[in-house]
């Protein structure tokens, strides 16, 4: 079994990289976000990045820092799937958990933009409301995630960084490449 997960700011495009990977090559994925949302609506809380916030450290706190991988590594064990993809990775704690259970066979994905501008305007093209509407928003957000879950001790630990500050096709082809090299 392998285990890939990605890691990035808001707007670098983790998430577009391993829904490409599963839209693509038919590879199932879990997302912690998923997980967070669920739990989110049944307290009854409208699903705002603020709120997921919260809701996060509500169940961390209650049943500890490895609340939501825990709960990633029983639904990809109980699959069966000789390659899972899992979104949402933040804490250092879901990397060392993710690491612990999977240990080689688990690999971490930076994906990386170098300019703000450019996940900002990738941002509003997405059109969430869950990001905010403005650069500065943006940068709070980063803060934020930085301070609630120290993002980049977990990038830190990625053993594959795939840079996307080009165009939609460039992606795609750096997609493809990283399948051939370290999936197919």
């Amino acid at each position: 079994m392998k285990v890939i997960a990605a890691v990035g700011k808001n707007g670098s495009g983790k998430d577009f990289f391993l829904e490409r990977i599963r839209d693509q090559y038919g590879i199932p994925m879990v997302s912690i976000g998923d997980i967070a949302r669920e739990l989110a609506t049944n307290d009854g809380l409208e699903l705002t990045r603020e709120n997921l916030h919260r809701t996060s450290q509500k169940y961390m706190g209650q049943f500890g820092q490895t609340f939501f991988p825990e709960r990633i590594v029983k639904k990809i064990r109980e699959s069966g799937a000789e390659v899972y993809l899992v979104s949402g990775i933040r804490p250092l704690s879901d990397v060392q958990h993710l690491k612990a259970q999977f240990g080689a066979d688990f690999l971490l994905v930076d994906i990386a933009v170098s300019d703000d501008a450019v996940r900002y305007g990738r941002m509003l093209a997405r059109g969430s409301a869950r990001d905010g509407g403005s650069a500065e928003k943006l940068r709070e957000f980063d803060a934020n995630e930085e301070k609630l879950f120290s993002t980049s001790e977990s990038e830190k630990l990625a053993g594959v960084t795939i840079l996307n500050d080009g165009g939609v096709e460039e992606f795609y082809a750096a997609i493809e490449e990283f399948y051939n090299n370290y999936i197919a």
